[in-house]
């Protein structure tokens, strides 16, 4: 078996990300094409992943400061709070988790190095556990989906084509969905 290395350095940080080549560890995006013919990994690349990623958690600080939990609920604020086990992670671990699982859903390797220098593990993310005790709203996750990610896509250089047909159809799936909302 061959392995797959990944390394580029984004913002003076390094971002290694290391997986096997075998494809029983592909996630539920890797086979969705975007307008390059290609997946979004393959398409986009780490970097884009990990800006992406960043720009996500600057409009979820941005969304609580005007709106506080109003949109999206306190599941965000709860983050390293230990209050229920989905919260234990602090705000830095959350977003490498985050980020190794957006990596791995979306075709790309199943654990990297993120940001902070630790490896994070996309492949064995547990979406109901991370979400258990959240109470997490379907409209909360709608809200979360179009007014955080989608323009997080779009500021990054995703196309709306592609964010359509490349990136929602993962996270817009009823059993994916139903694996985080009323958990």
């Amino acid at each position: 078996m061959s392995s797959k290395t990944i390394g580029l350095v984004f913002a003076g940080i390094s971002l290694v990300a290391c997986s096997s080549s075998n494809n029983s560890d592909k996630g539920p995006g890797a086979d969705l094409k975007c307008s390059s013919g290609k997946n979004a990994f393959d398409t986009y690349g780490a970097a884009a992943f990990v800006k992406v990623n960043e720009s996500i958690f600057a409009n979820v600080d941005a969304e609580i400061t005007a709106n506080g939990a109003t949109n999206l609920g306190s599941a965000f604020q709860q983050a390293g709070t230990g209050n229920l086990p989905a919260t234990k992670d602090d705000a830095g671990t959350f977003a490498g988790k985050l980020a190794a699982f957006l990596v791995f859903a979306y075709g790309g390797p199943t654990s990297i190095q993120y940001t902070d220098g630790m490896t994070y593990v996309g492949n064995d993310q547990d979406m109901v556990t991370a979400h258990t005790g959240l109470k997490i709203t379907a409209d909360q996750y709608t809200y979360f989906i179009s007014n955080i990610v989608v323009p997080a896509l779009g500021s990054n250089g995703v196309g709306s084509d592609d964010i359509t047909n490349c990136f929602a159809p993962v996270v817009t799936g009823a059993e994916f969905e139903d694996s985080i909302v009323g958990q």
